[in-house]
């Protein structure tokens, strides 16, 4: 018999999986014991500096990356083996009972364990990363890998601050994970979703996605071929930069604003 799977919906297609890994407590020690002690020597590479967030590990894949065996390399190993253990048993749970459809192709990501940087709140408004959607909307018709579903697993809940919060249907849906929760939903449109600053503590989470590949427009390929691929890369590379930060939402008192105010007000608000 099929193991039934608890779960909270904060949403349609939002949903949570309470005390997903078992011996959670044993597994944030191993990942702190990682992070500050490891530096790339075991079964998960040296922590690397993740965009402007804090930052992130994942599981070595090449030969050639060397690899001190023993106790540590045991304890990376097996959270990383029970790590996609227990994304497979939600996600194949969560695409039954949403009916979701699967692109073909789809595949799951490596899974990356990241840490937030603490006080992180660019703009001034109480957020380490702004509302947005995990499918990168400027980069819709370049070829690649897109993302399809967006899973977290968090893996402690003794920090102030890092809820994660969701904007739909002009509405705000605000949830603090626990220790052991798996976060399903949707990585498109209007999936939009911020993380708020972490005031203390330290926020350790496991991030991971369902992509499928994508082979780009008949419009992005035809400027490709018009233009050449260097060329066409870098006209497309200051495109997206000019782009990205309009595809993001901003609010001021639970209001929508436009970037331009937004970025306004932060200045302002600095001076």
């Amino acid at each position: 018999m099929e193991e039934k799977l608890n779960y909270k919906t904060l949403y349609p297609k939002i949903d949570v999986y309470p005390d997903a890994i078992p011996n959670i407590q044993e597994f944030i020690e191993t990942i702190k014991e990682s992070e500050k002690n490891s530096n790339g020597r075991y079964y998960l590479r040296k922590w690397d500096q993740w965009s402007i967030f804090g930052t992130y590990t994942q599981q070595k894949h090449e030969a050639h990356e060397p690899r001190e065996y023993g106790e540590m390399y045991d304890r990376e190993k097996k959270l990383s083996d029970t790590v996609y253990e227990v994304y497979n048993k939600a996600l194949k749970d969560y695409i039954v009972r949403n009916q979701v459809t699967l692109p073909e192709g789809t595949q799951l990501m490596t899974s990356s364990f990241s840490k937030y940087k603490k006080d992180l709140d660019v703009l001034e408004n109480n957020l380490a990363m702004q509302y947005h959607t995990d499918f990168k909307i400027f980069e819709k018709e370049l070829p690649g890998q897109k993302f399809f579903m967006t899973c977290t697993i968090y893996l402690n809940d003794d920090y102030e601050g890092g809820d994660i919060e969701f904007f739909i249907d002009n509405q705000f849906i605000s949830h603090k994970p626990k220790a052991g929760d798996i976060l399903i939903f949707p990585s498109t449109p209007p999936y939009y979703h911020g993380v708020k600053t972490i005031k203390s503590g330290e926020k350790f989470f496991i991030r991971n996605f369902l992509t499928y590949p994508y082979e780009g427009s008949q419009n992005w390929l035809l400027g490709q071929k018009i233009y050449g691929p260097r060329e066409w890369l870098a006209m497309e590379e200051e495109r997206i930069a000019k782009e990205m930060p309009y595809a993001m939402l901003y609010f001021e008192n639970g209001k929508q604003i436009s970037y331009e105010e937004k970025i306004k007000k932060s200045e302002n608000y600095q001076s």
